[in-house]
């Protein structure tokens, strides 16, 4: 009698199968180019999502540079060409840029920014099958920034498991920036801000210290690289960074690349090589 009963059942769970099958569809490459998350024209970015994605495979949501009031996310091109042919999901973010004065943009507006990046992608992420947590932040020079602050301050979804950057600026005051030009140092951070700069730390606005990711709330893993000739942002301020990660038990990784400059130009080429792989196994380490 069981013997019957199986002969009966087996028909029907093989039909439910075939079925099954039939009615899942392969999941084919999405790329998707100028999406807006909100109604300024920066506020755009591309969807580059893998063939046969599941939402385990790992997405690097990539921050470009350009001194926070320049660039564009075809800047950070070369490290989306290299994530999505290695079978990563990619999220290649513009923001709006700084502006001087007050009001203006400043870092709120840009944090703002990446804010509602990432929620348009979590309202989307079942319709386009990726994941919804574990994300990888990869920024160079005001991007890095732009990302460890974000992950260290502004992610209270806690999407965040990992921070990558290239060049980052992480403390601003006068004593931290030591070997920045001063030009820079008097054009460009006061757009981060919207305050005047000052080199004395007891007259320096207060709002220096919450736009510095060294003084973070909630610090998380972190893959720091910096150029041993950076001449734009000191190697000292990732150096920094990592040894304040170590002292609050948070796992971080710092590579001075030798002779680099700030983009990380004239690394040697077996550095960058073993470099890629670090960030891959980083990578897929902390996307599961």
């Amino acid at each position: 009698m069981r013997l019957k009963t199986i002969f009966y059942i087996l028909p029907i769970l093989l039909t439910l199968i075939i079925v099954s099958a039939w009615c899942r569809k392969p999941v084919t490459q999405l790329i998707l180019q100028d999406v807006h998350y909100g109604s300024d024209s920066l506020q755009t970015m591309d969807i580059y999502l893998t063939e046969n994605r599941t939402v385990e495979t790992p997405l690097v949501v990539l921050v470009h540079g350009g001194g926070w009031m320049a660039g564009d996310k075809k800047d950070a091109g070369f490290m989306k060409d290299a994530c999505f042919a290695n079978g990563i999901n990619v999220v290649n973010i513009n923001y709006r840029l700084g502006t001087p004065g007050i009001p203006g943009i400043h870092y709120k507006e840009m944090m703002a920014d990446i804010d509602s990046a990432m929620s348009y992608v979590l309202d989307h992420a079942g319709e386009w099958n990726i994941r919804k947590s574990k994300y990888i932040f990869w920024g160079g020079s005001a991007g890095a920034h732009l990302s460890l602050l974000y992950a260290y301050n502004y992610d209270t979804r806690d999407i965040i498991s990992l921070v990558i950057t290239l060049g980052a600026p992480t403390r601003f005051d006068a004593e931290s920036m030591k070997g920045a030009k001063p030009g820079d140092i008097q054009e460009l951070l006061p757009l981060i801000t919207g305050k005047p700069w000052n080199n004395d730390p007891e007259l320096l606005d207060e709002a220096y210290k919450d736009a510095s990711p060294y003084f973070g709330k909630n610090l998380k893993p972190s893959f720091l690289i910096h150029g041993e000739k950076d001449d734009i942002v000191p190697k000292q301020q990732s150096i920094m960074m990592s040894e304040l990660l170590k002292q609050k038990n948070i796992v971080d990784t710092l590579v001075i690349l030798p002779n680099g400059g700030h983009g990380g130009e004239n690394t040697p080429q077996e550095v960058s090589e073993r470099l890629n792989l670090a960030m891959y196994q980083w990578i897929i380490r902390y996307s599961r």
